[in-house]
């Protein structure tokens, strides 16, 4: 590419991109993959209900971005934009679906970047997880419905601000859809973007994103056809139908209502086992606090 075409591609290029999906959709994937591009820096979660407070403004809510970036990097966003020869920053979260309206304020720069699953791998990945807090087959396909219908509703308010992914596309058919990305925020393909697992990682691994630091296994694309039972599918099936038809999934069970009496026993369920999970949590949490402090040696007497 020549200067003339070099500069035109940086007038062109948008910043800051939000990656934004559902809990288990591949948002830390696409994170990963966008971040491996010497251009872009993606900050992979943070607090987001204490940026994003009642009545923030876009420097208010920039400022607070801004903050748990130096917090973990010890570098402003511009610092570190500098420090590595990138140009465009952004935010992954799943959390953002909650914001969306706060987030119009980057606009006309910014681009939003949403990504889509199938609702019955993502709510087979809600069960799986302890900080599920209960999901189950009724209350996580309620969650993806309503989620992903809010963000079908701000993609078709912005039109062309908003580029739609699927999770499954972004697994099978990686450099395609990674162009069309690439595209969508002005600048050229990367090769590095494929091989991201062998990039500079600004993610913190645990055991949630553990498959972002390997490439893509096609088999997560299909992994809840032999993990969901068959009520669960139809259960889910039912309740997502209409949104996954917008989606470009479908559906593997006939229409089913879902019976009151199941709809309670859901609903008592995932209050119930997910107190249950807080409540772990919050004990494995003081144990290791109470641990460190036993192992940490004692200050100077004050006799």
């Amino acid at each position: 590419m020549n200067e003339a075409n070099t500069q035109d591609r940086e007038v062109n290029m948008h910043s800051p991109v939000f990656l934004i999906g559902t809990q288990r959709s591949g948002t830390t994937l696409l994170c990963r993959m966008l971040t491996a591009h010497p251009l872009v820096f993606i900050k992979n979660e943070l607090p987001v209900r204490s940026v994003f407070t009642p009545g923030a403004t876009r420097d208010q809510i920039r400022d607070g971005i801004d903050g748990f970036v130096k917090q973990q990097y010890g570098k402003s966003i511009d610092e570190l934009l500098a420090s590595e020869g990138k140009r465009i920053w952004g935010l992954k979260d799943p959390e953002l679906t909650a914001y969306l309206e706060p987030l119009k304020q980057f606009l006309p720069e910014a681009r939003f970047i949403i990504i889509t699953r199938d609702p019955r791998a993502v709510v087979n990945s809600y069960i799986e997880n302890k900080w599920g807090l209960g999901t189950n087959a009724y209350t996580g396909a309620l969650r993806w419905r309503d989620e992903v219908a809010s963000q079908l509703a701000f993609e078709a308010e912005l039109g062309d601000r908003v580029l739609r992914l699927r999770y499954e596309d972004l697994v099978m058919d990686q450099q395609n859809c990674l162009h069309r990305v690439c595209d969508f925020l002005g600048i050229d393909f990367d090769d590095a973007m494929l091989n991201y697992a062998e990039q500079k990682a600004f993610v913190i691994p645990s055991r949630e994103n553990r498959h972002t630091f390997r490439a893509p296994d096609p088999e997560m694309t299909r992994k809840w056809r032999k993990k969901l039972s068959a009520h669960q599918i139809r259960v889910i099936d039912s309740l997502t139908a209409e949104i996954m038809a917008q989606t470009g999934y479908q559906p593997d069970s006939e229409q089913y209502q879902v019976p009151w009496v199941s709809q309670l026993y859901y609903r008592a369920h995932q209050a119930v086992v997910g107190e249950m999970q807080i409540q772990y949590r919050w004990r494995i949490k003081r144990w290791q606090r109470e641990l460190r402090e036993r192992l940490l040696p004692s200050g100077p007497s004050s006799g």
